[in-house]
């Protein structure tokens, strides 16, 4: 008869992969009276980064698996009510291409091209061709020209960056043409221990009309700002206790939108992320206004 301990030695041995724990970092768990209920991108066990996603938003279902292979992305399912199949290899630099096919109407791409960097790798340009499709009616073939960059410096306790990004497609079967240019400015002082103010602005510009719908970028900006109060943790911190307070404000500026949420944000020594209730409100570019009720999360 075996002993338990020859027994146990001879079972196969279960390891998580060494940074499974950080991949949570981009988990979603949905708890929302307007996003709905479930989790999107929680990663699998494995050695390869591979995520599913369970929502039952107010209207609909969704799920899906997704993977990040090295610069390779693979996703198929339904995402935001839409049916998806994608692969996208999209390195800094390099060979790029991606393939997309979109039900309900959504738009479909077959694209190839070529990225390099300069200046450090400061700057990304991006050159690719392709072909569209939207519905059933609409097939363009299209180019695709694009240059990003961006960069960042503190200064002592107050952290400031910026990005800009520039691009154009061309329609030559239907002789349009779009330009348009992004800008982003963000930054963050921490006057106080465990208190951090957050701020950023995005700025979209666009030019032109192109036929479709999905590259047809418009005019965009908005705004957002939080205060965060991190309470102090000692050498040896509880198993589970409050680890921050946060106020948060968003403002669309091109929809004349407003939000304002309250995070009460708990610590568990045995989770990557901080998590808690939110609760906001929202008014409307009409007057009216509502509720919103979440969860949210934030790194340790």
């Amino acid at each position: 008869m075996l002993s338990l301990s020859a027994l146990a030695a001879a079972q196969p041995v279960f390891h998580l992969p060494a940074n499974y724990l950080s991949r949570f970092s981009s988990t979603e768990l949905l708890a929302s009276s307007e996003a709905g209920f479930g989790v999107r991108y929680v990663p699998l066990p494995l050695t390869q980064d591979i995520r599913i996603s369970v929502v039952k938003a107010p209207t609909h279902w969704d799920y899906g698996v997704s993977a990040r292979l090295n610069d390779t992305s693979l996703a198929a399912g339904v995402f935001y009510n839409v049916p998806k199949l994608e692969v996208t290899h999209d390195p800094s630099r390099g060979l790029q291409f991606r393939g997309l096919v979109q039900g309900n109407g959504a738009t479909s791409f077959f694209t190839g091209g070529y990225a390099f960097t300069a200046l450090g790798d400061r700057v990304r340009v991006l050159n690719n061709v392709g072909v569209g499709f939207e519905g059933d009616s609409v097939a363009a073939p299209y180019t695709q020209t694009e240059v990003g960059g961006g960069y960042g410096r503190a200064f002592g306790k107050f952290n400031a960056s910026f990005g800009a990004t520039a691009r154009v497609f061309t329609f030559p079967a239907q002789r349009q043409a779009q330009g348009s240019l992004d800008f982003s400015v963000s930054a963050n002082i921490s006057p106080l221990r465990g208190l951090t103010l957050d701020a950023s602005h995005f700025e979209r510009f666009a030019v032109g009309k192109v036929t479709l719908g999905a590259l047809n970028y418009g005019r965009y900006e908005e705004s957002n700002a939080s205060l965060t109060y991190r309470l102090p943790v000692g050498s040896t911190p509880p198993a589970f206790t409050v680890g921050a307070l946060r106020t948060r404000v968003n403002r669309v500026w091109t929809g004349n939108v407003t939000s304002v949420y309250a995070d009460l944000l708990l610590r568990a020594e045995v989770i990557p992320s901080m998590f808690g209730p939110s609760v906001g409100y929202q008014w409307a570019a009409d007057g009216t206004g509502k509720w919103l009720f979440s969860l949210a999360f934030m790194g340790k």
